[in-house]
């Protein structure tokens, strides 16, 4: 145990110097720095009431000009792996949308997020990335800033701007935000107007650039009345960015724990010839969950639902035969490994065998109910005794429960099959 405990010794420090010789070995000519984080998205009014959208996690890939990166993945041991959609300027990968920042964390823990993307010449970039809480477990993220409008000195509270002057937007202080230990970046605001269509139309910049870029000592931007049109929806966003900076190699790494405010605004006048505004601007950054990419909150039509189901090989195969020829239903899609069923018009069922192209591992003890209605319940009943290698798991009865007419069945995969016919319809 000694021996062994001495070798442990000796082996650290090589890890620890192998460790910070990958680091210092990374040279990129095309990663202008990487970032992951975790904001908190607030929908402002003209009013100045702000009311939370949702917590949200993202990664981003920032490609120097001239630059290449493709095949962007992210991963963490408490996540799936997460793919970067290839861009030639920014690579976004994004995470899901929570009501509370514990719901966050419990899908996107804190912890060192993997970086793993290539450069031109085939050239393959494994960065960590670390997002970590205050010492005592404290949230990190900041209040949200509270946006103002004014033009001329004079405060706009009613959200409608002269589109011949120019636009002061300014926001309360950072308080949160300071000056980077590292000296790398201190905190940073960003504060982007958008038009209608969500397309950006003013951005504050970004650091490791060269260019300007808002910290957290700045309050206020001035946008060029040349931007606007008169008649049109205009929207602004200000975030405070809390900063984790670091190098690998020489790529800038960001960490970051942030806090968006939503405002939209109106310029006055006729719209002659301006864009065509859909009633709600079209969404202008990915955290705005109340807003789509077409300019309206109504859900798309259901065309049709499908039910997969999946077996092993074996049981797939008395799957095919009991949806096929025991209950005779129609097969809409024929693969080697999925078949699809026809109920009716809009519904189906999915046999997938268990192979590299399912996503399911197929489970004797499934929690999976297919039901079936239809208005012929006992006609359907009689039909399934005289069908072979068919269990009855529940004799056809009317229910006590709710106002149904039904009997179950197990498939050969072991889901269980409801045929039930509603009394009140």
């Amino acid at each position: 145990m000694i021996k062994n405990w001495i070798s442990g010794l000796l082996v650290l420090p090589f890890l620890m110097v192998t460790a910070c010789a990958q680091e210092a070995a990374v040279n990129s000519s095309d990663t202008q720095f990487l970032v992951v984080g975790k904001t908190a998205n607030f929908r402002q009014h003209a009013g100045k009431m702000s009311e939370m959208i949702n917590y949200h996690f993202f990664a981003e890939i920032f490609v120097n000009e001239d630059g290449h990166v493709t095949a962007g993945t992210l991963s963490n041991p408490g996540i799936d792996q997460m793919n970067f959609a290839d861009h030639p300027s920014v690579l976004e990968t994004h995470g899901g949308r929570y009501s509370t920042e514990a719901d966050l964390d419990a899908l996107y823990p804190d912890g060192e997020y993997l970086f793993t993307y290539t450069e031109t010449g085939n050239h393959t970039l494994n960065i960590p990335v670390n997002l970590s809480k205050k010492e005592d477990g404290a949230t990190r993220i900041p209040a949200p800033p509270v946006i103002s409008l004014s033009q001329n000195g004079n405060d706009i509270t009613d959200g409608m701007i002269d589109p011949g002057q120019d636009l002061h937007i300014s926001w309360t202080p950072f308080t949160e935000g300071g000056a980077d230990e590292n000296g790398f970046v201190d905190d940073l605001v960003f504060a982007v107007v958008g038009n209608c269509r969500g397309e950006k139309i003013s951005h504050s910049g970004v650091p490791f650039g060269g260019g300007a870029h808002l910290t957290y000592a700045d309050n206020d931007v001035t946008i060029s009345k040349d931007l606007f049109n008169p008649g049109e929806v205009y929207q602004v966003s200000v975030e405070h960015a809390v900063m984790d900076t670091n190098y690998v190699g020489n790529v800038p790494t960001i960490a970051t724990y942030a806090s968006t405010s939503f405002l939209d605004f109106n310029t006055s006048g006729e719209n002659v010839g301006g864009l065509d505004c859909t009633p709600l601007p079209v969404q202008m950054d990915k955290g705005q969950t109340d807003r789509s990419l077409k300019g309206t909150m109504d859900l798309p039509t259901i065309d049709e639902q499908i039910t997969m189901l999946y077996y092993s090989a074996e049981d797939w195969e008395k799957a095919v035969h009991f949806y096929g020829k025991d209950l005779q239903l129609e097969v809409t899609f024929d693969d080697d490994w999925v078949k699809i069923y026809k109920l009716n018009e809009g519904a189906f069922v999915g046999v997938v065998k268990d192979s590299d192209g399912g996503f399911h591992k197929p489970n004797k003890d499934s929690a999976v109910m297919v039901s079936i209605v239809s208005k012929s319940v006992d006609d359907w009943y009689g039909a399934i005794l005289n069908a072979k290698n068919v269990k009855i798991e529940k004799e056809l009865a009317d229910s006590e429960g709710v106002p149904i007419r039904a009997f179950l069945i197990r498939d050969p995969g072991g889901y269980t099959v409801e045929f039930f016919q509603w009394l009140n319809r």
